[in-house]
């Protein structure tokens, strides 16, 4: 990875995303006194980008999964769901 000070992306704007663009290589910018920046490939972002949704959605299953395996969890037949959104929804259009 090539890393680069701010001042160096600032005077090689076209060559920095040259670089990037056609040789698919991180650049790493560094800003004094500031966490570092990147530049990345569109590619290599859109990888991240699902990766990411992948991780956020194991996340939320495990999560679904814990508290539907929790003790004293009411637990409704997808009938009596439905029953109770059918509820909800003459009880907000009676208030309308």
């Amino acid at each position: 990875m090539l890393s680069l000070s701010s001042q160096e992306v600032e005077n090689n704007f076209t060559d920095t995303l040259n670089h990037v663009a056609c040789d698919l290589e991180h650049i790493k910018i560094k800003q004094p006194g500031q966490e570092p920046v990147y530049i990345i490939p569109a590619k290599d972002y859109e990888l991240f980008i699902k990766l990411l949704e992948e991780a956020e959605d194991r996340i939320d299953i495990e999560e679904a999964d814990k508290r539907i395996n929790e003790d004293g969890q009411e637990r409704l037949t997808f009938e009596e769901f439905l029953n109770e959104l059918e509820i909800e929804s003459e009880s907000v259009q009676n208030r309308i």
